[in-house]
Order: structure tokens, then sequence, then C-alpha cells
């Protein structure tokens, strides 16, 4: 039985896995940025199996205060052995958005909340533990769609925003930190690695309305480059949980398998300096 911290798990992917997980008898943590959303996820889930443990934590990874606060609430607490970075967002709006600690939301959601989280929550690992960055094969180049450009002299789009970029960029910056977190927890024997979960219709509705909801619900879900919410819950438990993954880090997975992520997300000079602009940003 493994205790699991999994963000975003009051619904989508998150908490079909987060469900799927305390289903297997795991202890599972779930976070959602409401205290309402979190207890009804928690309910539902325990409708499922009455002695299930699953408990949740409010945190809202676009606020550093959140965040702290989240970690702080974990602190006294048994170790963690899966620390699993799943919530994030995909912003749709031409117009640039903020955090509330003035960063670009997507970098901030996506990357800097989980930074920091990390940090926080490094005593509260368990030897041998493992933490799972969700990232994207949109990251790669050539993908479709604006493409990704990661400028250290403009990280936050004040620039030349787009939302297709800020995301890329955001998925680019999770494997540069999931890389690199791997290189320093070597030593405790803590592994780090990135995960592709696939395009899921389903969950991606959660972000839209209207047309667009409709098309990705009904639509896009049945063709043939989509992946079905039960194929990717399978990859995400396979990475929370698979005996194969111990003391494996500093790869790239989708499907159950490693896969080839950007040479420019290899990049170890890269890696360290984004690292360094996280550290400072949120004070870690």
């Amino acid at each position: 039985m493994k205790r699991i911290l999994i963000t975003g798990g009051n619904r989508g992917l998150g908490y079909a896995t987060a469900e799927a997980l305390t289903l297997l008898g795991h202890h599972v943590i779930l976070t959602a940025r409401s205290a309402s959303a979190g207890e009804a996820a928690v309910e539902k889930i325990r409708g499922q199996v009455v002695s299930s443990r699953v408990e949740f934590r409010v945190l809202d990874l676009a606020s550093l205060a959140s965040v702290r606060t989240c970690a702080a609430s974990l602190a006294s607490e048994p170790p963690l052995d899966v620390l699993f970075h799943n919530a994030g967002v995909m912003q749709q709006s031409p117009t640039r958005r903020m955090t509330v600690d003035r960063f670009e939301e997507t970098l901030g959601t996506n990357v800097l909340g989980p930074f920091l989280l990390t940090q926080q929550l490094l005593p509260s690992l368990a030897p041998k533990a493992r933490v799972v960055c969700v990232s994207s094969r949109l990251h790669l180049p050539g993908s479709r769609g604006t493409p990704v450009h990661f400028d250290f002299d403009d990280p936050m789009l004040e620039h030349d925003y787009d939302p297709e970029r800020a995301y890329k960029n955001s998925k680019l910056a999770m494997l540069w930190f999931a890389f690199e977190l791997n290189r320093r927890l070597a030593p405790r024997g803590i592994t780090v690695n990135g995960v592709c979960p696939g395009f899921v219709p389903v969950t991606a509705a959660e972000s839209t309305h209207g047309f667009q909801r409709w098309l990705l619900r009904h639509v896009l879900v049945h063709l043939p480059f989509a992946t079905s919410l039960g194929d990717a819950v399978r990859s995400f438990v396979f990475m929370a949980t698979d005996p194969s993954l111990e003391g494996v880090g500093g790869q790239f997975f989708g499907e159950c398998h490693p896969i080839a992520s950007s040479p420019e997300s290899k990049d170890e000079v890269k890696a360290r300096r984004f690292w360094d602009f996280a550290a400072a940003r949120v004070g870690a």
C-alpha cells in the first residue's frame, strides 16, 4: 500500500486516477482548489468502497501561499510514497492572464506551483519515493499549432503572448524540472519521471465551453489519435505503482513505456537555468 498525493484529483483524469488508486487499496490524498470540490470527490470515491483510504487537501497551484499551506498540513504526517503532479491548466483565452503572484497563469499553475510544492514536500518524501510530472508530447518540435519557444528573456510571455505557446512552454519546462530534480534526488533513491497521458477528449472538454466542448465529448473522442480515459488512467496508475519502475528515473513515458522527449528537454544547461529561475521566483 502506497501513500499517494495527486494534485487536481477532484475531476477529470485526476479524479479517475485517484479513484482507481483508491480501489487498488492505496491511501490517496487528492487536492482541489476548493474544500467543497474536494469533499465531493472524496464522498464519491467512498461511495464506491466504504473502507477506502482517501482524503483531500485544499490546493491552488496558482497561489504560492496556498501551496505552502497545503505542504505544511502534510509535514507532520507519514511520508509520501508518490507525489503525482497532475493538476494544470490549458488556457484558451487570447488575453494573457496572471496569477495572484504575478506569474503568467499557465507557467505559474503548471510548473512554478508544482516546483514550490515539491520543494516544500521534500522532507515528506519516503525513501525510494516517486515523483511523477505530467507533461505532453506537444512540447516536441513540429507538434500541431504554435511552436514551442521558451525565451528565458521573456519567460512570462509579456511580448507576443499565445495561449498554445504558453501551454507548450510549460510542458517543456515541466520536463526540465523533472529531469533536473531526478539528478538532484538520485542520492536519496527518489526517482522523477515525466508522463504524457495522450489526448483525452473527455477530460479536455472540461476546460472548454459550447461547441468546442460538444466536439470534444461527442466527435473527437471517436478519432484514432484520441486516448480513452481508461487507457490514460492505466498509464497513470502504472507510473505511480508498477514495480518495473523501481529505481527508474529521468525518463518520459507514454502508454506505459518510455518515449522520446525533445532534445531541448534533455539540455542540462537549460534545465539548471530554469531551476534557478523558478527557485528565485517562488522563493525556494
